[in-house]
């Protein structure tokens, strides 16, 4: 199980870089500001919603409780739905969970990740998310979700490699078999 979690929290740490990617104009503009207005000047397309997040990351790179931290993710998501900054704040708070708390909590994690599916269905980030909740739903022996999960991520992408069609299609095998026998 260690070991699980040890890859599980190995991909995680993958796919952040992956969509910390996405956020790079901010943290450069993070790292070359003094204020938050600074951080607004420097960013094209504000929007209100978009100024009121960028504060909060701004906010949220000074915090170093994660308690605190998950506190102003979450202000992010609630209030700032619909725009990107929210789908990184999620996987950010989904990475909290996971990473940042002397305990692992997943099933707060696998709530942020199922939420960002729920919100932003055609994000570009959508595979990643899925990949992610399926290890997620494994280490929480969470079966008959992982056999749904499986089941919608090769309907939806024809286009896959052969060999992660493979993997997806054992898995779903697996966590089927593993229903049946309870």
């Amino acid at each position: 199980m260690k070991l699980k979690l040890c890859l599980l929290l190995l991909s995680a740490v993958c796919i952040s870089l992956i969509i910390n990617f996405s956020s790079t104009i901010i943290e450069t503009a993070e790292n070359k500001a003094d204020s938050v207005d600074e951080i607004t000047a420097i960013s094209p397309n504000n929007s209100d919603k978009e100024e009121f997040a960028k504060q909060m990351f701004f906010e949220i790179r000074h915090v170093e409780n994660p308690a605190e931290k998950a506190v102003l993710y979450r202000k992010i998501t609630d209030e700032c739905s619909g725009i990107a900054l929210a789908q990184e704040a999620l996987w950010k708070l989904s990475e909290l969970y996971l990473n940042d708390f002397d305990e692992p909590n997943i099933k707060e994690s696998i709530g942020c990740l199922e939420n960002f599916l729920e919100l932003f269905p055609d994000s570009e980030w959508r595979s990643h998310v899925e990949i992610s909740l399926l290890g997620l739903y494994e280490n929480e022996k969470a079966w008959n979700k992982v056999v749904i999960l499986c089941e919608k991520i090769l309907k939806e992408d024809s286009n896959m490699p052969r060999n992660l069609k493979e993997e997806l299609i054992k898995r779903q095998n697996t966590a089927k078999n593993r229903v049946k026998t309870g």
